[in-house]
């Protein structure tokens, strides 16, 4: 069932028209320097970007087909087609019943919109279509093979307008409401489950919408663990709570990560938290455009090393941060900041620096924040105190 729509009001979409219509542009120049007539992609976070649309199914199977020389045209389960409606700046929508093969409506689109026979490419890393999915496409599309388009889009994701970074910036507030509830919830006694509750209440309460993936609230030696939740455990005397939140505005990401100290739990955990505070600063301050994504790193893994914790930071320093829905709220898949890494910054480049220390079966400590790139250096768009909070 093919769709056009006609628009008589604007829809009430988180970014202008223009700026759709400048992201399509920017990601069609990439297409033809790549010899693609056609993107396929399955990518919800694409789907966003360059239309607006926005759903929780993007679970099923859903196709955006990117062409050269025409709008962009959606493929969705039927239940989706209003919301395709409403919500994007979409005028080609095609929905297919549950009891329709999602192939043979792929099919009918391309050939219903002329695009058999162009050169088209699909995005291999989607993560959201099997490879069993792509094999029957194949079959229906009568080729072997299609050429990777992965990357097309992503990159032009990669640098965020001033629209996109006001998104982040937004969501950076209702993350420090979050932690500051987390913060008050700590005490010996309660639960992580209690300090969970009352940041994800304070969460709501600002205007989050649902995360790209849980925020880590844990106590104790699980806090070691790495993706560890809030799973009922008690807060006990002496321990070290590990707080990891985020926030979603319009599907814009933005964490914000502290330690809190409950009781006396030894001065190593001190020395640890320091050492994640000063390695974060260190990262902080090295970002400014033209410093490669190695140059940052290095800066938070030299205090690390010099303050003898090098053998508990093993990962990447941070990750470009943007459009995400779950499982995922980062864009680490497009850009992080990581060892050997010579990716350049650009401003407008956003990312969230974690250089968090897990010991296993003793605990963790973390101090993150969320910034973008500058003309000149940075900003934090998850301001908050860097205070090591003793309870």
């Amino acid at each position: 069932m093919c769709r056009t729509i006609q628009v008589n009001e604007p829809n009430e979409l988180p970014f202008s028209r223009d700026e759709y219509a400048s992201r399509l542009d920017k990601v069609r120049r990439r297409m033809e320097a790549s010899g693609v007539d056609v993107l396929l992609t399955t990518v919800p976070e694409n789907m966003i970007y360059l239309t607006g649309y926005s759903t929780l199914g993007y679970f099923t199977y859903q196709l955006l087909a990117v062409s050269l020389d025409h709008d962009p045209m959606l493929l969705t389960r039927a239940i989706n087609v209003e919301k395709a409606e409403v919500d994007s700046t979409l005028r080609h929508i095609v929905g297919y019943r549950d009891t329709e093969d999602p192939d043979e409506a792929t099919y009918r689109m391309l050939e219903a919109y002329g695009l058999l026979g162009k050169r088209i490419s699909h995005q291999d890393d989607a993560w959201f279509f099997s490879v069993s999915r792509y094999k029957k496409l194949l079959r229906r599309l009568g080729v072997d093979d299609l050429p990777d388009g992965s990357g097309l889009v992503e990159h032009v994701r990669r640098v965020k307008s001033p629209r996109e970074i006001d998104a982040i910036r937004e969501a950076g507030r209702y993350c420090q409401a979050s932690v500051a509830a987390a913060i008050e919830a700590v005490a010996a006694g309660a639960t992580d489950n209690d300090v969970a509750a009352a940041a994800y209440h304070a969460l709501y309460r600002a205007g989050s919408e649902f995360l790209g993936h849980e925020a880590q609230f844990v106590a104790g030696p699980a806090a070691g663990l790495g993706f560890e939740c809030a799973r009922r455990r008690p807060i006990r005397k002496d321990d070290v709570v590990y707080m990891e939140a985020g926030a979603t505005h319009n599907r814009y990401n933005c964490m914000l990560s502290r330690t809190v100290l409950v009781g006396k739990p030894g001065p190593k955990w001190i020395d640890a938290a320091n050492a994640s505070r000063d390695a974060l600063n260190a990262a902080k301050a090295a970002i400014r455009p033209g410093v490669t994504s190695h140059d940052v790193d290095r800066a938070a893994r030299e205090v690390m090393r010099a303050a003898g914790f090098a053998p508990y930071f093993m990962h990447r320093t941070g990750y470009s941060i943007g459009i995400g829905v779950p499982p995922d709220w980062g864009e680490g898949r497009i850009m992080s900041i990581n060892e050997h890494d010579p990716a350049v910054l650009e401003p407008g480049m956003c990312f969230h620096l974690i250089p968090d220390l897990k010991i296993v079966h003793e605990g963790g400590v973390v101090f993150s924040e969320s910034v973008a790139v500058t003309t000149t250096g940075h900003e934090v768009l998850s301001p908050f105190s860097q205070e090591l909070v003793v309870k």
